[in-house]
């Protein structure tokens, strides 16, 4: 009996999103969906319309065509409880420098109506500050702020949070921080929307990527499937050209090119071990078996170069 798989919750949902400056296009029809317990990378050169895709989403900038839905209600028409589920971090978050990071929690929860003294300590303990939670934000370090500010986001508990590049001008360790962050979150249920230009972080965090070039979605899928669509293992052996002919001829084997002393083989690396048992079939015995896969700055580069 086959067992279905669960169709994803959809909390973020933009239909034929677009927004026209003038004569100036920069969204066009773009569709995109947030899952629950995902983090979706939205990624795109500077001028590809990721802030103005941002700022649609939260209600800040109206759109000229198509519609953003959270929790199933349209943004344009109902911005004040759609936007209710959305916890947000679009610039560097602003606090009171001479205040503890309790303190500005605090503050915060009081403009929402009050957040209990135990939830802004829960939310202390996920961001890593419980033990600076008396300091001064004045004498934390930049990742210790950015952590602070995705705490203020969280503050009433919104099933989306949506970060703009948070890893920006933070040392490695504070990069890293955020890189270990960021999953928490949607390991509790959450989705997340990662806008970033670090897109060695954004394959180690991301689920999902969507890439936009100029407010056009260009690809959208799993980091897995968009890695591996270009992956290659690259085999030396006595008789390349034989050796292409050999795993052409497998089915998972998309299509092999012999380059001097090796065969390339664009397939499934996952199955590199058939590929040397029908090489030995033939009687050709690999020397050396590499597997190579493309990085999210390979694609990445691809997809957005301009047009020749």
């Amino acid at each position: 009996m086959s067992v279905s798989t669960p169709v994803p919750e959809i909390l973020l949902r933009t239909r034929g999103l677009g927004k026209r400056f003038g004569p100036i296009v920069a969204v066009r029809a773009l569709d995109l969906e947030l899952h629950r317990g995902e983090v979706l990378g939205l990624l795109g050169p500077n001028g590809a319309g990721k802030s103005t895709t941002l700022g649609m989403i939260l209600g800040l900038i109206a759109p000229t065509a198509g519609n953003v839905e959270i929790l199933g209600r349209d943004v344009t028409r109902d911005r004040t409880a759609a936007t209710r589920a959305v916890g947000a971090i679009i610039e560097a978050p602003a606090f009171y420098p001479y205040l503890s990071g309790r303190a500005n929690l605090e503050a915060i929860g009081l403009a929402l109506g009050g957040v209990s003294r135990k939830r802004i300590d829960e939310l202390l303990g996920l961001v890593g500050l419980a033990d600076r939670a008396t300091s001064r934000y004045r004498t934390y370090s930049l990742g210790m702020k950015q952590r602070l500010g995705i705490a203020s986001t969280l503050l009433g508990d919104p099933p989306i949070v949506i970060l703009d590049e948070p890893g920006n001008g933070l040392d490695p360790a504070g990069q890293r921080e955020i890189r270990e962050l960021i999953p928490l979150l949607a390991a509790q249920g959450r989705a997340v929307l990662l806008a970033s230009h670090l897109l060695h972080e954004v394959e180690q965090i991301c689920d999902r990527v969507a890439i936009v070039r100029r407010g056009e979605l260009v690809e959208t899928g799993s980091v897995r499937t968009i890695l591996g669509r270009d992956s290659v293992v690259e085999i030396t052996v006595a008789d390349p050209t034989r050796a292409a002919a050999v795993l052409g001829s497998l089915e998972f084997v998309d299509r092999t090119e012999a380059e001097g002393d090796r065969v390339v083989v664009h397939g499934d690396l996952g199955r590199a071990a058939e590929m040397n048992r029908a090489l030995a079939d033939a009687g050709l015995y690999a020397s050396a078996i590499v597997p190579r896969s493309s990085s999210l700055e390979d694609v990445f580069l691809e997809l957005t170069a301009p047009a020749s």
